[in-house]
């Protein structure tokens, strides 16, 4: 399997709704789940190809051909990480409050820092995040206007979220190398097109770079990620919001830390059926849980209308010492 890394820069503002809120218009999430990313996929693959397309994009995930991450935070070239889901052993230290304050507001953790916040955890040096990595954008609302033949004009408003300058979204891939250079083409045609919502008004575009992930790369950030994607360890970080099958669910959760986020949303598909049509809920491992066993996930059937609707549960784990 090749091990890529995906650098998305965001050209507009994204919308990126959350599934655990009823207001999710109103509000934009900073980052996307890889459930999200698959889906935007699979509607490029038959925008470029037609159901033919779409169908071997399936196969792919089912055949563990093709392995995605969330969307994770970059700044100035430094990767971030999601802070594991993990109680860190303290024994009788105190820790300054302003430190625990500032540890409970970060979600990110810089690859090159992790080794440090791994020693943390396990009683070392307190951890002190820089205050830089709390922030990689704005939010902000925007009004629109829903125009109605018979009706008068309804304002409305649209949560987004702006990148700053030097910042975006990068996601990692496992592979098998005839996927490759087809993935990469779909996620350059998804980038014209956008990715989360209202990408109809412009938002979510964004240009890819692609760079391998090898043990000679030189930037030490990518050989660290390699070692840790292809690294049998004792517990696994989750890079995939996803969830396990039911025949490993409870071995995957044995010793476990982790926090679970509701997976819903409506179908986007003209010939799916007449009305609009939830798909069916779920309740997923969030990106950063801290696991004993690694898990194989699932492409998960979430409609039966004209046409199959599919979630994305396929994850990344990187081997970690925690």
């Amino acid at each position: 399997m090749n091990c890529l890394l995906f650098k998305l820069h965001f050209e507009t503002p994204v919308h990126f709704g959350s599934s655990d809120s009823a207001l999710s218009l109103y509000t934009s999430e900073e980052t996307f789940c890889a459930d999200t990313l698959f889906s935007a996929l699979c509607h490029t693959a038959l925008s470029f190809y037609g159901p033919s397309g779409l169908e071997t994009l399936c196969q792919w995930v089912k055949e563990g051909k093709l392995f995605l991450s969330d969307g994770m935070p970059w700044k100035n070239n430094v990767l971030y990480l999601p802070k594991p889901c993990m109680v860190a052993d303290n024994g009788n230290k105190e820790v300054d409050a302003n430190i625990r304050k500032l540890v409970k507001k970060t979600r990110w953790i810089p690859v090159g820092s992790f080794g440090a916040f791994a020693d943390s955890l396990a009683g070392g040096e307190p951890y002190i995040p820089k205050k830089s990595s709390l922030r990689f954008g704005q939010h902000f609302e925007v009004t629109r206007a829903a125009v109605y033949e018979d009706k008068d004009t309804m304002p409305y408003a649209v949560g987004a979220f702006a990148f700053d300058e030097g910042c975006g979204l990068y996601l990692l891939a496992k592979c098998s190398p005839d996927v490759q250079q087809e993935l990469r083409f779909l996620l350059e045609g998804l980038g014209k097109s956008g990715i989360g919502g209202k990408v109809s008004t412009g938002y979510g575009r964004f240009s890819v770079e692609c760079q391998p992930l090898d043990k000679a790369a030189q930037d030490e950030q990518y050989r660290w990620l390699y070692h840790a994607l292809n690294h049998p360890a004792k517990r696994y970080l989750l890079l995939t919001t996803s969830l396990p099958s039911d025949a490993e669910l409870d071995e995957t959760l044995q010793k476990a830390g982790f926090q679970i986020v509701r997976r819903g949303g409506f179908v986007q598909s003209s010939t799916y059926a007449k009305t609009s049509q939830k798909k069916r809920t779920q309740y997923f491992l969030a990106a950063g849980a801290v696991l004993c066993r690694p898990f194989a996930g699932d492409l998960y059937l979430v409609g039966e209308g004209a046409h199959p609707v599919y979630r994305y549960s396929r994850p990344i784990l990187l081997g970690v010492d925690l």
